[in-house]
């Protein structure tokens, strides 16, 4: 009896129940229109803080669940450099930093582009440490007893087949088939882990496949939620259904189920985050002809940015390193421009929020 999925006889083709997925690949599908609905109502600036914002998280996150944790302002300031955007303060940026942002960037670009031997190994040549990846080669077996084993996921046993499993691998994603490109999207990132083809990186590259065939079902490259964010936010029921599935059967259903609610629950995030946008949009069109002072700017963008920020005289002088008095009288300029009112009474526990 086979121990593992990729030990069964019919490894790598692996089944699913549509039926079973048929109801949340449609509320997917759904949301990812309404999306994209939303984002053509918004002007070319709000559609580059959009993609800043998303494309900042997703590599901030992706190399998270590599245990690697890098400066966001550094990878903000990466990304606003390939967006041709500029920053009020721009930061400088690390090789590295730069590196993964340009692979990103340039997978969503040319989403529809085949997927070859040397896209994944100019990926994972982006995303080492020091640019270089020792030849291009895939992990061999002089490397595979210390680095098999992640998060309690064991892998491919035998590095000797790696370069046929590859060769197959990148077959399959780049035939057409009549499966559904986030069902696609899903299935890759399982073979891909399973595969898992080089000493390091191989998470990182399966989730910018992943993006790439997420995009291809959008339609468009521009990256209007993070998976990888809901990802981090389920890291350990993420590694339980990747072990349940290591030690399935080739039905790889509960799987994909788990990926469509994953992406179904960074969508509805992503939603709301460009509702508050639209709001915001909305808001600085009905208030253009108001004049307001750059502090008062900056707190108005800090509760729009921040809902759930708790808005105090003491919190606005912190923030604008102004005096208590100085932001009293803002705070009572914009209650009588009919922009604040007051939360709550009573004394310093007075708290303040957008009409």
């Amino acid at each position: 009896m086979s121990k593992y999925i990729w030990q069964h006889k019919g490894w790598p083709y692996l089944t699913w129940d549509n039926k079973e997925l048929l109801y949340v690949l449609g509320e997917v599908r759904n949301r990812q229109g309404r999306l994209a609905g939303k984002v053509s109502l918004v002007g070319l600036d709000f559609k580059k803080e959009i993609l800043l914002k998303t494309i900042t998280a997703e590599v901030i996150k992706s190399a998270e669940l590599e245990g690697n944790m890098l400066g966001e302002e550094q990878v903000r300031a990466s990304v606003a450099g390939r967006l041709k955007m500029r920053l009020p303060e721009q930061s400088k940026t690390d090789p590295l930093i730069d590196r993964m942002v340009q692979i990103m960037i340039e997978a969503l670009q040319n989403y529809h582009r085949p997927i070859t031997e040397e896209t994944i190994f100019n990926w994972q040549t982006a995303l080492g440490r020091n640019g270089s990846n020792a030849g291009n080669l895939y992990r061999s077996i002089a490397t595979f007893e210390s680095e098999a084993v992640t998060d309690g996921l064991l892998y491919i046993q035998n590095p000797a087949i790696i370069p046929d499993e590859m060769r197959r691998f990148l077959k399959w994603l780049n035939t057409i088939h009549h499966t559904d490109p986030v069902i696609k999207a899903g299935v890759a990132h399982l073979r891909l882990t399973f595969i898992h083809p080089f000493i390091e990186g191989n998470g990182h590259i399966a989730r910018i496949l992943t993006d790439v065939f997420l995009t291809r079902a959008d339609g468009f490259p521009q990256h209007l939620y993070s998976l990888s964010a809901q990802i981090c936010k389920q890291k350990d029921l993420y590694n339980r259904v990747l072990k349940r599935a290591q030690n399935g059967s080739l039905d790889i259903t509960e799987w994909l189920l788990w990926f469509l609610y994953c992406l179904e629950a960074a969508l509805i995030e992503a939603e709301d985050a460009l509702t508050r946008t639209l709001e915001k949009s909305k808001f600085w069109e009905k208030y253009r002809l108001i004049r307001l002072n750059e502090r008062q700017v900056r707190m108005i963008n800090l509760l729009w940015e921040s809902p759930d920020c708790k808005l105090t005289s003491s919190y606005w002088a912190n923030v604008n390193l102004c005096s208590p008095d100085t932001a009293l009288r803002d705070i009572q300029d914009l209650i009588c421009k009919n922009i604040l009112h007051r939360k709550s009474s009573g004394g310093r526990s007075t708290c303040y929020e957008l009409n």
